[in-house]
């Protein structure tokens, strides 16, 4: 097989969607032919490991997963661009692949021009991206070509809304508080427990991730876990404010550790989800559960729910993102599934292209 060198392995992080994109970055390069021997982390800047630096040198294909990073010209987002070039004055193929492109100034362009090959995740990155004089493609993300919904689909439906977090905090802290007023909600961190990817095929994991700290052989250390919240520290947090017996179960729910399994039964089994996170709309996407989405750091979830046909169900006010929910019709559905489809056809060409740069 070919060999490729991930770079911004985000399975590193507790969090359930990174977890599944690397997975199937993995599981469908094994399927085209390549396989990943070793990653860098998230948390790791490639260009500060030699080793890892000489493992790209002498691949086949460095493939960077773009997710969240590349917006705002940020020491991140100029970190991964940075691999193109690189890569080209190595000889080595490189693509970016799976990721958001927004807000970047003239050096990250000029950087991301080197790669290969450009794959974002939706037609509001790609704009951007052609804008700033790059050729694209858009392949949805990566998470909606897997299978983890499967077990769970048909579970008996729940009367409770679930409400999760938001990188936007001024958004994210307005749906919370129209939560708090309500009987029907229950509130999810996609961090999940495991310590490591639960859902990664350990013959086909990386023989080395690089960490901050240096290279670790086989599977990646536990990642940090969430600090918990005590009875105490939730009841200090809440007492004297309003609605202070919700708040106490909403800091509790934020804080319980879940596992992967846990996590995904719920936006199954739920009525319905009010997502402030990308992932949480996919997961709710592969279950059918009905969701209403709410804005985050960059514009990934408008663009994706345009893709989708289903753009109605982005909206920034609670209170008719709550009645969205339940306002889900049939076309709404055909042309879910129909996105759905998409996204299982476009990764595997996407890696059938990245085969055959390598």
């Amino acid at each position: 097989m070919k060999t490729a060198v991930l770079i911004n392995d985000t399975s590193t992080k507790a969090h359930l969607g990174c977890r599944v994109v690397v997975s199937q970055i993995v599981r469908l390069a094994t399927s085209a032919g390549i396989r990943v021997a070793a990653s860098s982390s998230v948390h790791a800047d490639w260009r500060e490991h030699e080793n890892l630096v000489a493992a790209m040198r002498a691949a086949d294909i460095v493939i960077v997963n773009g997710e969240g990073t590349l917006h705002d010209a940020t020491r991140q987002a100029k970190a991964l661009a940075a691999v193109g070039p690189f890569c080209r004055d190595a000889g080595v193929p490189s693509v970016l692949i799976n990721s958001v492109y927004e807000r970047n100034d003239s050096e990250v362009a000029a950087a991301c021009r080197a790669f290969d090959r450009i794959y974002v995740r939706e037609s509001l990155s790609a704009y951007e991206a052609s804008q700033a004089g790059l050729n694209v493609e858009v392949a949805p993300d990566l998470t909606l070509s897997s299978d983890v919904m499967d077990a769970f689909r048909g579970a008996p439906t729940a009367s409770t809304i679930v409400v999760t977090d938001n990188a936007n905090r001024d958004i994210g802290r307005r749906a919370l508080e129209a939560a708090l007023t309500r009987d029907d909600v229950s509130f999810l961190h996609l961090d999940t427990s495991e310590p490591n990817n639960p859902f990664m095929d350990n013959a086909r994991s990386p023989e080395f991730v690089f960490m901050r700290t240096g290279r670790v052989t086989g599977a990646p250390p536990p990642p940090p876990q969430r600090r918990q919240s005590s009875a105490l520290r939730a009841l200090r947090k809440s007492l004297f404010r309003r609605h202070m017996l919700r708040r106490m179960k909403m800091i509790r729910q934020f804080s319980e550790p879940l596992s992967s399994t846990q996590i995904l039964s719920l936006i199954a089994s739920s009525r319905g989800v009010l997502a402030g996170r990308f992932h949480a709309a996919c997961m709710s996407m592969l279950s059918g559960t009905p969701f209403a989405a709410m804005s985050s750091n960059t514009s990934k979830m408008k663009g994706m729910l345009i893709d989708a046909g289903i753009a109605r169900f982005l909206i920034d006010d609670p209170s008719v993102a709550f009645r969205l929910i339940d306002d889900w019709k049939e076309a709404d559905r055909i042309a879910l599934r129909g996105y759905i489809q998409k996204a299982r056809r476009d990764s595997k060409a996407m890696f059938d292209d990245i085969a055959s740069l390598a």
